[in-house]
């Protein structure tokens, strides 16, 4: 047994680093790395970097406990199948390589939160779908030549992708349904022209292009000056861009000035678009009325009706799935943003939105069996995240139990009480189990509170929509058959009864690849 490996499991520790000479003379004499290392399941980091390492073992699999594998530098031609099998597994480091494929078991890592294959001779990247929890792709400096295949909404928290110096041709319009992608690496390929569906990704801040053939002359200036911002290269998109979609609808009546071409064009845009219905306010509508105490802890909402929404089997997973990679992207693991849903018709309006002492306010908190203070929950959940640390050795606790630091400084917490004053809804923690969505549910109530601004409530309740109707949770069609989300309007209201936000209205409707058509409610 080598003595790197041996003090590791005397000491019972979890990291094991494997550097330097002395580590590679052992490597290149066994041809690989000490069988004894595979034992040490307790293991939760791993690195070897720098190394003549060739090829892991199959055995990789038994370290089960793993959350970072780093392998860095090292001469892998190829890498097992096994690593698939890691599925604690969050970060995987495999840059500066020789590998020409990834074993495309890779895609089962649904934890996986940070992927670098940087600097290796990849042609391609296996299918990431199920990778729910990837922030982070870095596959610069590889033999790509066409854009991977991760314009999927599954991959709702992908934040940041690294392209650079590929041959990759063409940006995929499918980009546009990742709501937290922010930077997009595409230095030195090969793209001509960029589509403008990449201005529809709402948080994209950042899109390097320089080193790019682009045909369009005034925008290749602009991205390769040195003075050139970020901003600047967004705004040109947006302003000089065409969309793919509608330069396959328009033809040359698009460029035509007569009025007739453009009809045309608009129709058969029409034909491609789904459609965004916003019913009008009815004196039905639940309103909320906000307490001015809350100013001080989180003072902004914004709330909306979803109608005819088909949440019956897998779609009622979905439907959560979705909320809870918002919430862990978009959202900032709710210190900027908290969503919570509500089955409409338990709803016993008006609401009110207020902030109390957390020993005075009572709630039923979702999946738990009876009513409880907010600060007896919060000393249960408290209690339940040590243990959780305990077991699983780790500093990090899951669930609702990594929020709960976000109260804890403040005199009063927030919730929303019906108007017969029961708390339906704990922001940022949890909502009340008397208000839950089924799978029989079909109108549901959407409140978005903010921390920071009515903006980042307005863009998270905006981020949430275009998800939600891209995940077929809207059976309704239209008359071209493709897909129609109600939304039904919701009036917050300050102490007096004065408006303070209608959501949505006419303002914040700005999805380019919708319809949206403002209706009035069926009688």
């Amino acid at each position: 047994m080598w003595p790197e490996v041996r003090k590791v499991k005397d000491e019972n520790r979890y990291e094991l680093v494997l550097m330097g000479e002395d580590v590679n003379k052992k490597i290149e004499n066994a041809e690989g790395l000490d069988p004894d290392l595979y034992e040490l399941t307790q293991l939760n980091f791993l690195r070897v970097s720098k190394s003549p390492l060739i090829s892991i073992s199959e055995n990789i699999s038994l370290l089960a406990n793993l959350t970072n594998l780093v392998l860095d530098g090292n001469k892998l031609e190829s890498l097992s199948g096994a690593v698939g099998k890691l599925d604690k597994l969050k970060v995987l480091d495999l840059s500066r390589n020789f590998l020409v494929t990834l074993p495309e078991e890779i895609g089962q890592l649904t934890r996986l939160t940070n992927l670098n294959v940087s600097v290796n001779k990849l042609t391609s990247l296996p299918c990431l779908n199920n990778c729910i929890n990837l922030a982070l792709l870095d596959a610069r400096e590889n033999c790509l030549t066409e854009f991977p295949d991760v314009g999927h909404d599954s991959l709702a928290l992908l934040a940041d992708i690294k392209f650079a110096r590929n041959n990759i041709s063409e940006i995929p319009v499918s980009v546009q349904v990742l709501p937290s992608l922010k930077h997009l690496d595409l230095e030195d390929n090969s793209i001509k022209v960029v589509p403008g569906e990449l201005f529809d990704c709402i948080k994209l801040k950042e899109l390097s292009l320089k080193g790019n053939p682009l045909t369009d002359r005034r925008f290749r200036k602009l991205v390769e000056s040195d003075r050139c911002l970020p901003k600047q290269v967004m705004d040109y998109v947006k302003q000089h861009c065409p969309k793919v979609q509608e330069g396959k609808g328009g033809g040359k009546g698009k460029k035509g000035k007569g009025g007739k071409g453009k009809n045309k064009d608009q129709d058969q845009m029409d034909e491609l678009c789904n459609e965004l219905r916003v019913v009008s306010l009815t004196e039905e509508t639940p309103p909320i009325r906000v307490d001015p105490v809350v100013k001080d802890v989180r003072p902004y909402m914004v709330c909306c009706i979803l109608q005819k929404l088909d949440l019956s089997g897998e779609n009622f997973k979905k439907f959560i799935s979705l909320q809870t990679k918002l919430h862990e992207g978009i959202c900032e693991k709710r210190l900027a943003a908290t969503i919570a849903t509500h089955d409409l018709a338990k709803i016993k309006g008006p609401l009110k939105y207020t902030a109390r002492d957390p020993k005075e306010i009572v709630i039923h908190p979702l999946t738990r069996g009876k009513e409880i203070s907010a600060k007896a929950l919060h000393a249960a959940l408290q209690h339940e995240a040590d243990a959780q640390r305990k077991q699983m050795k780790k500093n990090m606790p899951t669930g609702l139990h990594k929020y709960l630091h976000i109260v804890e400084s403040w005199n009063v917490w927030p919730c929303i009480e019906d108007s017969a004053g029961t708390v339906v809804s704990l922001p940022p923690i949890t909502n009340s189990d008397n208000t839950k969505i089924t799978e029989e549910t079909t109108d549901v109530f959407i409140e978005v509170t903010s921390g920071k601004t009515l903006g980042k409530a307005k863009e998270v309740l905006d981020a949430l929509l275009q998800v939600i109707m891209q995940s077929n949770l809207c059976p309704e069609r239209n008359e071209g058959d493709k897909t129609v989300m109600t939304v039904q309007q919701v009036r917050v209201e300050d102490e007096d009864g004065k408006l303070k936000v209608l959501y949505p209205s006419r303002t914040d409707l700005q999805y380019e690849n919708m319809k949206v058509r403002v209706v009035m409610p069926e009688k």
